[in-house]
């Protein structure tokens, strides 16, 4: 196992619960910075060929995404999302008929 797959996620665990135990972090970075450790360490144990590991680690990246989407890490992606709705305009059309 390499060291940089372990400390890495872990560094970046533990600056985001002290960030946010301490105030100095909104919910939604914290989040961000759980998604990024478990997305690292989900990498190197598929890497690693561990699937119990690597299954756990893709639903705590999944949920902790989820978290900060719904806390507002998402903002600017559903912005942009509504900007792009607006410009479509449906237009119904009928298939050819062959007669």
């Amino acid at each position: 196992m390499n060291v940089a797959t372990i400390y890495i996620p872990a560094a970046l665990g533990l600056c985001a619960l002290t960030g946010a135990l301490t105030g100095h972090l909104a919910a939604r970075h914290f989040y961000a910075l759980l998604t990024l450790a478990l997305l690292i360490r989900g990498t190197a144990d598929f890497l690693q060929g561990n699937p119990l590991l690597t299954a756990t680690d893709a639903a705590l990246t999944a949920f902790y995404a989820w978290r900060w989407w719904k806390n507002g890490g998402g903002d600017d992606t559903k912005r942009r999302l509504r900007r792009l709705t607006r410009r479509f305009t449906p237009t119904r059309r009928t298939a050819p008929t062959t007669g």
